[in-house]
């Protein structure tokens, strides 16, 4: 009787064994069946080298190619990129279409209010100034801009707050300039301060206004940078992504540590942006 009874709970005892092997069994493969998270990415289609669609019809740039190498670094997700508008992308991660948001965007107040922001940046943006060749020397900074016929601004961009904070704190100084709807391509604003039509285009740098320079063969001289300012993907706000948010700004950490950021901006921009990074 005793050994009967010894034997039917050795049985028990395996059963609970292969019940719990076979539980653990299916909860991994659970995990690893709803591991990957897919997150939906608005780039910039055609805002050439920062973002834009390839001869192969894939988007490139340096925003796409640096999302591609966090992509990599994180376990549990895989980016899907889509070319959007800048309003569109805007209006996408409000509402939660997009997951996160890559146009190399500046930080304001309101979008560190309305988004969640990782730590690290993506490296920073350059503004400078695009003079007709024959003002080398002549124009070099800001200051050198008073009297001078400069490209209108966009009413809502960073160079229309830059020229208006320059000139709050400049009151004997003053920087004069018109306004006008966005859209005009970068290289036929480059075309206008060659052909003098203006002096100056004030424009961050990272649009590829070197290449267009290149390519055109036009006189143009191209400042050091008069602001930098440090540029950031912007993630929906929502508890699921606190966890992307920090997975992201690790991976960027990283990623320049190891010397990849640097690689893609000399890549696309031709110099290393974050030897400007504060």
């Amino acid at each position: 009787m005793k050994r009967l009874l010894l034997l039917m709970s050795l049985s028990a005892v395996l059963l609970m064994l292969a019940a719990c092997g076979g539980e653990e069994e299916s909860a991994e493969g659970a995990e690893e069946s709803g591991e990957v998270r897919t997150v939906e990415v608005a780039v910039s289609s055609s805002s050439r080298p920062l973002s834009y669609v390839g001869d192969d019809g894939e988007l490139t740039g340096y925003e796409p190619e640096l999302l591609r190498a966090i992509d990599e670094k994180l376990e549990g997700y895989e980016f899907n990129m889509e070319g959007a508008s800048d309003s569109a992308g805007e209006i996408g991660l409000d509402t939660g279409q997009y997951d996160m948001l890559a146009q190399g965007l500046i930080l304001s107040p309101e979008r560190e209010e309305s988004y969640l922001v990782p730590d690290e940046s993506n490296g920073p943006s350059l503004m400078k100034i695009f003079a007709t060749g024959d003002q080398e020397g002549e124009i070099e900074s800001l200051d050198d801009l008073q009297g001078k016929n400069v490209v209108p601004v966009t009413p809502t961009g960073g160079v229309f707050n830059l020229l208006n904070g320059y000139n709050e704190e400049h009151p004997d100084n003053q920087i004069e300039f018109d306004t006008s709807d966005g859209g005009i391509p970068t290289s036929d604003r480059l075309q206008e301060v060659n052909d003098g039509v203006y002096d100056a285009l004030v424009h961050p740098s990272n649009l590829g206004q070197q290449e267009i320079i290149e390519e055109a063969g036009l006189d143009i001289h191209v400042t050091e940078p008069v602001e930098i300012n440090p540029t950031y993907f912007l993630i929906h706000d929502s508890e699921e992504n606190a966890e992307l948010r920090d997975k992201v700004s690790e991976a960027l950490a990283e990623l320049k540590e190891e010397g990849t950021v640097s690689e893609l901006s000399n890549e696309f921009y031709g110099e290393d942006i974050l030897q400007y990074e504060e």
